[in-house]
């Protein structure tokens, strides 16, 4: 098999999965290096530093032989629903897309790439780099006014993962950063944003006053912060579940754990995932939220409060 005919066959396979892909040639990755590092060293938003650094590992060491292509993919990622029973109420707890499903992402993926990179000795990995960028400088998704990325009819309820593998690749989109078509006249993300955070003068948001920046943070919640603007277990979904180009996905969840008031008041108080009682320490691992340790028990406070 030729090898446009494989990238076609790989992006035609993830594709039936519903996962929508690019391929870029690697020297791409040091194009969109330099043009984050460039934005770092004009911003002082500690908030935005932080973020960027946190991410900003790019291939240091190479994994493969001899990597020659980056494949950008946007994988579904719906809300999940859990529910936390409080006194005589039952509160929906969300969580936003990406929080809790890489696990099964790159399962998938891996799954599609094994019969057709694998199949043909082909050699790939799955690269920790930024990857909003990437995706939108390869025409697989387009900046919001909220500087999420959105992907076609997956809209933002979406995984962005990136592999690098050895398959060559010379035909190929390369586009300039762009925001979506639809946002030149739509501010509804900035309006509902309850803290301010989106700003039209700028193309960045900012971080430091972004609500998912705040309570992810294993710090005291800021008094400016209103309690009526938390909305999710962790995050924020103001700005996505208002957005027209979502309008395919907002209504569509996974429906995750429920938690009893006994498991709810237990969660509430205790501080460290490891003090958990044996059978609730088993059923957040099952779930996925012992990832959101320690940053939960506040979080489920500041929900509860709201």
């Amino acid at each position: 098999m030729s090898e446009p005919d494989l990238i076609s066959l790989t992006k035609q396979e993830l594709l039936s999965e519903r996962i929508p892909s690019k391929i870029v040639p690697i020297s791409r990755l040091e194009e969109v290096k330099a043009e984050i590092k460039e934005v770092m060293s004009g911003i002082t938003d500690p908030g935005l530093i932080k973020y960027i650094n946190a991410c900003f590992d790019f291939l240091s060491e190479k994994t493969i032989h001899n990597p020659r292509s980056i494949l950008i993919m946007g994988v579904p990622s719906p809300k999940i629903r859990f529910h936390l029973a409080h006194g005589d109420q039952e509160i929906d707890a969300i969580v936003p897309p990406t929080y809790l499903d890489h696990s099964s992402a790159k399962g998938c993926i891996e799954s599609v790439l094994s019969k057709t990179l694998g199949a043909r000795h082909r050699e790939y990995t799955c690269l920790q780099i930024p990857a909003k960028l990437l995706a939108v400088r390869s025409g697989l998704a387009e900046y919001g006014r909220n500087n999420i990325t959105y992907v076609g009819d997956l809209g933002s309820h979406v995984r962005l993962m990136v592999y690098a593998s050895d398959l060559p690749c010379e035909d190929h989109e390369w586009h300039d950063k762009r925001l979506m078509s639809s946002c030149k006249h739509c501010e509804l993300c900035l309006r509902n944003c309850p803290t301010g955070a989106i700003d039209k003068s700028r193309f960045l948001l900012r971080a430091e006053r972004c609500l998912t920046f705040l309570n992810e943070e294993e710090t005291e919640m800021p008094g400016w912060v209103d309690s009526s603007w938390h909305n999710c277990l962790v995050g924020c979904l103001r700005c996505q579940d208002v957005c027209p180009a979502n309008r395919k996905v907002t209504k569509q969840y996974t429906e995750g754990v429920s938690f009893s008031d006994e498991e709810t008041e237990m969660l509430k108080n205790t501080s460290r995932s490891e003090d958990l009682q044996a059978g609730l320490k088993q059923k957040l691992e099952r779930s996925g939220l012992s990832v959101l340790y320690p940053v939960l028990p506040r979080n489920i406070t500041l929900l509860l409060n709201k």
